[in-house]
């Protein structure tokens, strides 16, 4: 028998929840948003998501439910949230599992699909990026991640890529979808440690066989920008942390970009859009495109000006 362990708690607890959900057994970890308005506060975030972890029979439920309570009330949330152990037969629950992850086409030239699935009919000729749940953000379910993909698309078919950089790279999947859509190198940074041996991970599976793989791609464990020319950047995080890079760090996205590059920004409320819209027209970018899918707004911006703070 197999155990669906099914709780509500913030989206913030991400990392913490699913290494400890991990660590007590879990085969697998999901995240479903129950709801997509965000809590306003010092760090915007998604409101809440439900967790559901997959367990052997023999696990020590109790042991798992004080723990996950212990983490809440350790970050200021109640610790009384419910907790389900829902039980599944033996034969049902990989399948239960695997229904959270279907193919996704991505605009004209992208498919997402799992490692068990194969290509759909629909999907023929698309470049393929193979993406299994794991801990780190970014499978392509999520409209921050497919607007960013659809975004880099168009971005790749107004000219080469060039070094791009995928800063807040999660599970890679940006990063991967730029190599395959020609990208000369690719640099990857993330703060999580997870994240980053999650995305070296899926660049090795979906990047194995293409020419000089190894020397094309890094990623690093880092919470700044890299003082380095890059000619596409990529940024799927809140907003927040887009106008920080924008305008506050000592680094800033006018210093990576290169003149004429391109700036692609996601992970953004569309309440949210024209700050960091306005943010970046005053630090050297302008606006090429600004989609909308869902509540979320992506923003496509290229570097024309030299910026000069007023004196």
């Amino acid at each position: 028998m197999i155990y669906e362990l099914c709780f509500v708690a913030p989206q913030t607890l991400d990392a913490p929840l699913s290494e400890l959900l991990t660590a007590a057994g879990s085969m697998g970890v999901v995240l479903e948003d129950v709801g997509h308005k965000a809590v306003f506060s010092p760090t915007v975030h998604f409101e809440r998501c439900q967790f559901k972890g997959y367990f052997a029979e023999e696990v020590n439920r109790r042991g798992v439910e004080l723990a996950i309570r212990a983490v809440l009330m350790g970050h200021g949330e109640r610790g009384d949230c419910e907790v389900h152990w829902i039980p599944l037969a033996d034969q049902d629950w990989q399948n239960h599992w695997k229904r959270y992850f279907q193919p996704i086409l991505v605009g004209k030239r992208l498919l997402v699909l799992p490692s068990w699935l194969e290509p759909p009919a629909e999907g023929a000729g698309r470049l393929i990026i193979r993406m299994d749940p794991e801990m780190a953000f970014g499978s392509g379910k999520h409209e921050t991640t497919r607007g960013c993909l659809e975004a880099l698309e168009q971005v790749a078919a107004l000219g080469p890529l060039g070094r791009v950089l995928d800063m807040g790279t999660g599970s890679g999947i940006l990063l991967i979808g730029a190599l395959l859509l020609g990208a000369e190198q690719g640099l990857g940074v993330d703060l999580d440690p997870v994240a980053v041996e999650t995305c070296l991970r899926n660049c090795r599976v979906n990047l194995g066989t293409v020419d000089n793989f190894a020397t094309r791609l890094t990623v690093k464990q880092d919470d700044q920008l890299p003082m380095e020319p890059f000619q596409t950047v990529l940024a799927n995080i809140l907003a927040p942390d887009l106008i920080a890079f924008l305008s506050q760090t000592p680094v800033q996205f006018r210093h990576c970009v290169t003149m004429g590059g391109h700036l692609l920004l996601s992970g953004i409320l569309s309440e949210q859009a024209q700050a960091v819209e306005n943010c970046a027209h005053q630090n050297g970018f302008v606006t090429v495109a600004h989609q909308t899918i869902a509540e979320w707004s992506v923003l496509v911006l290229r570097r024309e000006q030299e910026h000069s703070n007023p004196t």
